[in-house]
């Protein structure tokens, strides 16, 4: 068996790498802390392809020559060069905005907040998705079920106008930054503030954060 663990932190990976030993003694491990040692990894290592499992955290140190930005892009990756091989996503954010987009673009097999995991919980996690059963953790499967009720504000479009009205932008900047036209991106913001109840903009960011779409 053979596993690819992403990671900034070696402390962290030092603990999966150990969990996994107890689980599969034989098994071989890769450790990475980078997009770029990412990047190398996948396109020198003819061993690369060889990967049964990999496991992903989201933040993790840009390689931007590449493009490859976080966990997606690295996910994403991964996919392309080994379509078989079963992704974990492991994450300490708990906004939905970034569970919606992880879900999204990268349909990972497993998916756990860092905050829920145990050395049991790895375990398990691990084996379900090695026996083909997608696990996702409660806190992720509830947060992704919630969503669909609230169908306008996890389309891809107003999840970015969320994020970038949260970090000062504003509204006449966005169709520089997302590829809708203004009066679109008008009427996103119109519908967005009808569900969550709201009249201006401030008021949106808040109930956003409130709602668990923002931190």
């Amino acid at each position: 068996m053979n596993f690819v663990l992403v990671d900034d932190h070696p402390f962290i990976l030092e603990g999966y790498g150990n969990i996994i030993k107890q689980i599969y003694p034989q098994s071989k491990i890769i450790k990475l802390t980078t997009c770029k040692e990412v990047y190398d990894y996948f396109n020198t290592d003819p061993n690369a392809k060889l990967n049964d499992i990999a496991l992903i955290d989201f933040n993790i140190p840009p390689y931007d020559e590449k493009n490859i930005k976080n966990g997606i892009d690295v996910a994403k990756l991964v996919r392309k060069v080994i379509p078989y091989c079963k992704i974990i996503i492991l994450t300490a954010h708990t906004e939905k905005i970034f569970i919606l987009d992880i879900i999204k673009n990268v349909k990972p097999e497993g998916f756990f907040t860092k905050g829920e995991l145990t050395p049991e919980n790895l375990k398990k996690l691990i084996e379900n998705v090695l026996n083909h059963d997608k696990f996702y953790s409660d806190f992720v499967q509830e947060t992704f079920n919630e969503s669909l009720d609230d169908k306008s504000l996890i389309d891809d479009y107003n999840r970015q106008i969320l994020y970038l009205l949260s970090k000062g932008y504003k509204i006449i900047e966005l169709d520089k930054i997302i590829p809708i036209s203004y009066s679109a991106i008008q009427k996103r913001i119109a519908k967005m503030k009808q569900v969550l109840n709201v009249q201006d903009d401030k008021g949106l960011v808040k109930a956003a954060i409130q709602h668990g779409y923002l931190s």
